[in-house]
């Protein structure tokens, strides 16, 4: 009986489901990657500078003359490489497009600032020296350049309206989010 046995537990664990990932927030996904930082709209073809929704479930996105919206309570991440960080790329998202209504609301107030403040006191900028940017964090004294690029432009900063998250743009990537608490805490 014994061979019967180790048989049907060697075939269970053969035919056992694969595991498959579910969506989870944004701030999740990035936690379970151990990163900060994700890559939300890969595209050269970003017409306009990202916006959050008044509850930040949703940033959107302007590609080609449309807005496209993610929320941001339904995705799921795949760990990634960006200028030789760990970032994290989407997988799966829940998209669909933003109406105008939507636009017009996300949009009152939203300027393009290259420094923002968070809900913790950490200040993120994105400095230009000729042709590259970084991303530096301060709070108090203490200041952290987090990445450079080489011949990219990236700008638009967009404080999500929680307080935690920032959005922006790099010209040749698309728009990313970076948890800007984690991101001074890790670097």
């Amino acid at each position: 009986m014994r061979p019967f046995l180790i048989f049907v537990i060697f075939v269970a664990v053969i035919t056992a489901p694969a595991q498959v990932s579910k969506p989870g927030t944004l701030t999740d996904e990035l936690k379970n990657l151990h990163v900060h930082t994700a890559l939300l709209f890969p595209s050269q073809a970003i017409d306009d500078l990202p916006l959050w929704s008044s509850d930040a479930k949703y940033l959107a996105v302007n590609i080609q003359c449309k807005w496209h919206k993610l929320d941001t309570s339904l995705v799921l991440l795949q760990e990634a490489r960006w200028h030789g960080k760990s970032i994290a790329t989407l997988k799966d998202g829940a998209f669909s497009d933003a109406t105008e209504s939507e636009i017009a609301e996300w949009s009152k107030g939203a300027k393009e600032k290259r420094t923002v403040e968070s809900k913790s006191g950490i200040k993120a900028e994105l400095p230009q020296h000729e042709m590259s940017t970084s991303l530096v964090l301060s709070k108090g004294r203490n200041r952290k350049s987090i990445w450079k690029t080489d011949l990219e432009s990236c700008y638009g900063l967009r404080l999500s309206p929680d307080g935690h998250t920032v959005a922006f743009l790099c010209e040749t990537n698309g728009v990313f989010a970076m948890d800007v608490d984690a991101a001074f805490a890790s670097e």
